[in-house]
């Protein structure tokens, strides 16, 4: 009778153990989330051989959103002519075949970078802020 009771008792010690297993890495998930950032993208007129470089830190920093490193909390396109706000983060293909038009406008990005909290800037004229 002792021997059929010890691989019930095994088996709930290892589903036991399992479980608060589990439990600890979904607390520990909730209680340190990834940092939300916003990524300011300046679609000033760049030559596409200089677009390039934004479009790869474009798809460095998406990868580290799909691995949950980081959270795309949204990007914003701007330039001296308009600003666009996407909640939903664009695709590293999207970025790329972004067109590209108007002049920089410093005081804008300035401006955008003070009214969000945690921002990546990528641009033609520097790389990352």
């Amino acid at each position: 009778m002792v021997k059929s009771q010890l691989p019930i008792r095994l088996l709930r010690t290892i589903g036991l153990s399992w479980l608060a297993f589990l439990i600890t890495g979904l607390l520990i998930r909730w209680a340190f989330p990834p940092p939300a950032v916003s990524v300011l993208i300046d679609r000033s007129y760049c030559p596409p051989a200089q677009w390039q470089p934004v479009a790869q830190q474009y798809a460095s920093i998406y990868q580290q959103h799909q691995h949950q490193q980081l959270r795309i909390q949204q990007v914003l396109l701007f330039s001296d002519l308009a600003e666009d706000v996407r909640s939903i983060p664009l695709k590293p293909e999207e970025v790329q075949q972004l067109k590209t038009y108007g002049r920089s406008n410093l005081q804008r990005q300035e401006d955008l970078q003070q009214k969000y909290d945690r921002t990546i800037l990528l641009t033609c004229s520097m790389t990352q802020k």
